[in-house]
């Protein structure tokens, strides 16, 4: 009761300079704001336009869940030497996504990567959870691994090594992602190491 007689006191006004200070304040604050939203939103454009005038647009553009954002920031860690990622382990690697494995002896322990890409792991992982609500295959794969894994992060790292491995493929091959070929080639794999 006496913590509402207290809430219910006068509570002590600023001087009348001190709120018009702070208002002004606050609508020059708004209007920064409001410029960077707008710069942003043209350089979103900007970004846009030259993604799809890129030859390798259409690769991009067809992994599922890359959407606007995702797929020009692949293309940008990809890059257009195919040459520099001879390999699918090596772009994983870069992306922070495949654990390091140390081995000598009899021991072998396998840890978690951080010589990486920051941001491109950050991408990796974004564009693998945003893949879990449109493709099947993905979203069967996260059923499967999520139970083995110690966290959701961990596993969206599994998830995206494997999607890397497939946009390797499809980048080397300058092939865009179709869902129902891949889901094809996968049950041969399947069906043949069974």
């Amino acid at each position: 009761m006496r913590c509402f007689s207290r809430l219910q006191t006068a509570q002590p006004q600023a001087a009348l300079a001190i709120i018009e200070a702070y208002q002004q304040e606050a609508v020059l604050l708004a209007g920064l704001l409001l410029s960077l939203v707008e710069k942003r939103r043209a350089l979103i454009r900007q970004m846009g336009s030259l993604f799809e005038q890129h030859p390798d647009h259409a690769i991009f553009a067809s992994l599922p869940g890359a959407g606007p954002q995702l797929a020009p920031a692949l293309l940008a860690k990809f890059g257009d030497d195919r040459s520099r990622f001879p390999t699918p382990m090596t772009i994983q690697a870069l992306a922070g996504s495949c654990p390091v494995t140390d081995s000598s002896g009899k021991r072998r322990t396998i840890r978690f990567r951080r010589a990486c890409d920051r941001q491109f792991r950050h991408i990796a992982q974004q564009w693998a959870r945003c893949s879990l609500r449109s493709s099947l295959w993905a979203q069967a794969y996260w059923d499967q691994v999520r139970p083995r894994c110690s966290s959701d992060s961990h596993a969206l790292r599994c998830l995206a090594n494997r999607w890397l491995a497939v946009a390797w493929s499809l980048w080397q091959k300058r092939q865009p992602y179709d869902e129902a070929y891949h889901l094809h080639q996968r049950a041969l794999h399947t069906r043949m190491s069974a």
